[in-house]
């Protein structure tokens, strides 16, 4: 043995305890002695123990119920229990107390060689076990550490994700994603019919905002116009940095009648928010541009899209700022001299699917008859738009 065998022996006072506990001894074993059931338990809680003998019935248990008791405490570890009963033990009886947990029987006139082989055995046992549980044990703290491991991946993965599509000052989705986003809702409009809209907003002379208040004023007003945009926008709408200073809503099942209702909320909105510079409240406007798929017969594609609410924007900015526009409200001839820019297979806001370019190869035919028809269209859709 390693080390000394630290043994209990739960023997009634009137089975001469002496006798057993002498040969215990004599086995080179640290012997603990209890009376009963109750004074064995808290051995077994107390004591590193690695063997329990069992003779008779100490106390009110009887032999199978304590040593189903005392196998029942130490769920961490296995520790083998022998009884030494009488040699005319039952059939019955003594399958009950293996049934109960009891490893070993030895007959009480079992002479010490034999018992001492029996000791061994039960001890061998329990070292066996001890491996078992030791491996058991490896693998439980290996696995702890994997899956923490992996639970740290995960949510190292969750938030490199939510960087890869998240500006860093305003917290909104970044061009990236805005451009990915609006590809997927442009695909899914068009197989099922929806409308989908296109809002580009810019801040009126950001530049001189700057100069005059400093860089770290204006990360200021940016951040707050991405609060004023998500509070405005629904839940449905996708709102992103487009650019510097420029800011993008993506506006599913939404035509022209609603995106513009969107856009003045936003302007109301800026317009009363106090952007506060030293407790110096400061003038800060803002400039819109829309363009609807598919009222707007110009937007084929998603390129297209965001093109055309760009040149919507551009319009507005002319118009004096502070203000918004859509792509149809633009006068005809601007409409046309932009559309024929259009033409040609080289223009990098061909669609990618050959579908696409041999769409926008025949809008760029039809608008080649002049003018006059886009005037006649405009016409048509004019009662569409806000008063």
């Amino acid at each position: 043995m390693p080390r000394q065998a630290n043994i209990l022996a739960v023997v009634p006072p009137n089975d001469q305890p002496e006798g057993l506990v002498r040969r215990l001894e004599a086995f080179g074993a640290a012997v603990h002695t209890a009376s009963d059931c109750l004074s064995a338990m808290g051995l077994v809680k107390s004591e590193d123990l690695d063997l329990i003998v069992i003779t008779s019935c100490p106390g009110q248990f009887n032999l199978a119920d304590t040593a189903r008791v005392l196998k029942s405490i130490r769920t961490d570890r296995f520790i083998p229990v022998l009884a030494v009963l009488e040699r005319d033990l039952a059939p019955e009886r003594r399958n009950a107390i293996l049934e109960a947990g009891v490893d070993e029987v030895v007959h009480g006139d079992t002479g010490d060689e034999t018992l001492h082989y029996r000791l061994h055995a039960a001890l061998r046992l329990k070292g066996a076990y001890d491996q078992v549980y030791q491996v058991r044990d490896d693998l439980d703290r290996t696995l702890a550490r994997e899956t923490a491991l992996l639970k740290q991946l995960r949510e190292d993965n969750r938030a490199l994700k939510v960087r890869s599509i998240t500006d860093g000052l305003t917290a909104l989705y970044n061009y990236r994603y805005l451009i990915e986003w609006t590809k997927t809702e442009f695909k899914i409009s068009r197989r099922y019919g929806h409308e989908l809209s296109m809002i580009i907003i810019d801040l009126d002379h950001f530049k001189r905002v700057n100069d005059q208040h400093g860089h770290p004023f204006g990360d200021y007003v940016l951040k707050e116009v991405a609060v004023i945009l998500k509070r405005c926008a629904r839940e449905s709408d996708l709102v992103a940095r487009y650019a510097g200073d420029e800011f993008a809503l993506v506006c599913p099942r939404t035509g022209h009648k609603e995106v513009q209702t969107l856009a003045k909320r936003i302007l109301a909105a800026c317009r009363k928010h106090k952007f506060l510079a030293g407790g110096e409240r400061v003038a800060i406007t803002l400039s819109l541009g829309a363009a609807t798929y598919p009222a707007d017969p110009e937007v084929i594609s998603p390129e297209l899209l965001v093109f055309l609410a760009d040149q919507a924007l551009y319009h507005s900015k002319r118009q004096g700022r502070n203000a918004t526009a859509s792509w149809h409200e633009i006068d005809p001839d601007t409409r046309v001299a932009i559309r024929r820019e259009l033409r040609g297979p080289d223009n990098p806001l061909l669609a990618e699917d050959p579908k696409s370019r041999l769409e926008l190869a025949a809008a760029a035919r039809l608008v080649g008859t002049g003018a006059e028809m886009t005037s006649l269209h405009v016409r048509r859709t004019e009662p569409h738009a806000e008063p």
